[in-house]
């Protein structure tokens, strides 16, 4: 497996932990580091900058938001759908 491949499926990993898990829970960290002990490094310091942004979010008010910036982002995050829309499709092919 080359780096891209390596760099995407932790970019899908860490997707599919913020959009199911809770930053707060310790019981969500430790099913993540159970399920993916190979990025456990990454996993750590991921939740731990997570907590930390939602602590900020709290005492901090909320930027505006730049539409150019949310546009690419909209256009990103559909990218890595379609991608992963591809992988499951051709897994499920074989």
């Amino acid at each position: 497996m080359n780096i891209s491949s390596l760099t995407d499926e932790l970019d899908m990993l860490l997707f599919d932990y913020v959009a199911r898990a809770n930053p707060k829970s310790n019981e969500d960290l430790k099913r993540y580091l159970r399920l993916y002990p190979q990025y456990r490094e990454e996993i750590i310091e991921f939740t731990a900058s997570w907590r930390a942004l939602s602590i900020l979010e709290k005492v901090t008010p909320p930027p505006l938001l730049d539409p150019a910036i949310e546009r690419r982002t909209v256009r990103r995050a559909n990218v890595c759908l379609r991608a992963m829309r591809r992988r499951h499709t051709s897994a499920t092919d074989i």
